[in-house]
C-alpha cells in the first residue's frame, strides 16, 4: 500500500486549536495534512536518516500514529506534533542504522533523491554535499542540529526526542554547528554553469581524455563512491585531480559501450544517471565552485538506485 493511499483511508481527525482564549474545533482530513506537511516531514526524515526509503516509511508511520492518537492528546500545532513524531522515529532509525553502517564495505553515502517532482522540498535542505557532511555527526548531534537549524525547535522541545537535558542539547548543537560551518560548501553556483561542468565531466570521462578531465577538477578534488562492496567504488575516497581523473576513466572503460546517460535533478541540483538498457548502474553528482569540480559523488549500490527503476508495484 502506498503512503498516499494509506492516508486517504485513514479517515478524518478532529484537530483542537486554541486561539484568542477560546477553544475551536476544526475538522480536517488527513489527506490535506498529507499534502500540506508531507514535504517538510519527508525532508526532516531524509536529513536525519540519509535514506529515501526510510524517510518514506517514517513519514507514513508518523501520519498513521497521528490518526491513531487519542483525542486527549491536545494537538495545539499539527506541524509541531508531526515534527516531533517524525524526529523521534528518525532518531531511532538512525541509531539502528549506525551499527550496520560500521560493517558496511567501503564508504556509505546517502541515497540520492529525485527532486524534480518535489517542488516543495527545498534544495538547500537536501543538498548531497550537506547530506554527506551530516553523516560525520553523531546521531544525537545530527538530530539536534537539524531540528534547531531547519525547524527552529527550542532546546527544551528537543529534550524528549533525544533524551538529553537542555544544556546538553545546546552543547550538542554548538559542536555540530561548528563542524558544519567548518566544512559546509560555501559555493552559490549558477545552475547552468553547474550543469555545463557536469556534462563536460561526463564527456571527458567517456572520451578517455585524462588531461581534459583533470583540468575540470580542483587540485584537491575528492571522489566519493558507494557500491555496497560490489567492486566498483574505492574502499576510501580518492583525492587529487590526476588520481580522480585516472580512476574515473578506468572505471568508465569497463562499462558497456551502449551505456546511456540521463540528465536529471538529484538533491536539488543537476545530476546524471547512467544506465545499461533500463537498468541504472550509477547516479552521479558533483560539488563545484563554478570554476572547478570540488567533489564527485557516485552511488552504484543497486539498493540505493531502486528509485530510478520506477514503482515496482
Amino acid at each position: 500500500m502506498t503512503m498516499r493511499k494509506s492516508i486517504k483511508q485513514a479517515g478524518k481527525l478532529r484537530d483542537t486549536t486554541v486561539a484568542d482564549g477560546a477553544t475551536r474545533s476544526d475538522e480536517i482530513t488527513l489527506e490535506r495534512a498529507f499534502a500540506d506537511l508531507r514535504p517538510a516531514m519527508f525532508a526532516l526524515a531524509y536529513r536525519i536518516t540519509g535514506s529515501r526509503a526510510d524517510a518514506e516509511e517514517i513519514v507514513q508511520d508518523a501520519f498513521v500514529r497521528l490518526h491513531n492518537s487519542s483525542p486527549a492528546e491536545a494537538v495545539r500545532s499539527l506541524k509541531a506534533y508531526l515534527t516531533t513524531i517524525t524526529a523521534r522515529l528518525s532518531f531511532n532509525r538512525l541509531r539502528d542504522q549506525r551499527a550496520r553502517r560500521e560493517t558496511y564495505i567501503g564508504e556509505w553515502l546517502p541515497e540520492p533523491l529525485l527532486t524534480e517532482d518535489e517542488p516543495r522540498v527545498r534544495a538547500e535542505d537536501v543538498s548531497f554535499a550537506l547530506m554527506t557532511l551530516l553523516e560525520r555527526l553523531s546521531p544525537q548531534e545530527r538530530v539536534v542540529f537539524v531540528l534547531r537549524s531547519a525547524f527552529d525547535f527550542s532546546f527544551e522541545e528537543i529534550v524528549p526526542i533525544v533524551g538529553r537535558d537542555a544544556v546538553t542539547c545546546r552543547k550538542l548543537y554548538s559542536r555540530a554547528r561548528a563542524h558544519v560551518l567548518e566544512e559546509r560548501p560555501r559555493f552559490a553556483v549558477d545552475r547552468k554553469r553547474h550543469q555545463a561542468l557536469l556534462r563536460s565531466f561526463n564527456d571527458a570521462a567517456r572520451g578517455g581524455d585524462t588531461a581534459k578531465l583533470a583540468s575540470l577538477l580542483a587540485a584537491d578534488v575528492v571522489f566519493h563512491g558507494d557500491d555496497g562492496g560490489r567492486g566498483f567504488a574505492p574502499k576510501k575516497p580518492v583525492v587529487g585531480n590526476l588520481a580522480v581523473a585516472r580512476f574515473v576513466i578506468a572505471v568508465t572503460r569497463q562499462q558497456p559501450a551502449d551505456m546511456s546517460v540521463d540528465e536529471i535533478e538529484l538533491n536539488g541540483a543537476p545530476g546524471l544517471v547512467l544506465r545499461v538498457g533500463k537498468r541504472p548502474i550509477v547516479a552521479m553528482m558533483i560539488e563545484t565552485d563554478g570554476e572547478h569540480i570540488k567533489s564527485v559523488f557516485a552511488i552504484a549500490n543497486p539498493e540505493k538506485l531502486a528509485v530510478f527503476l520506477g514503482d515496482p508495484s
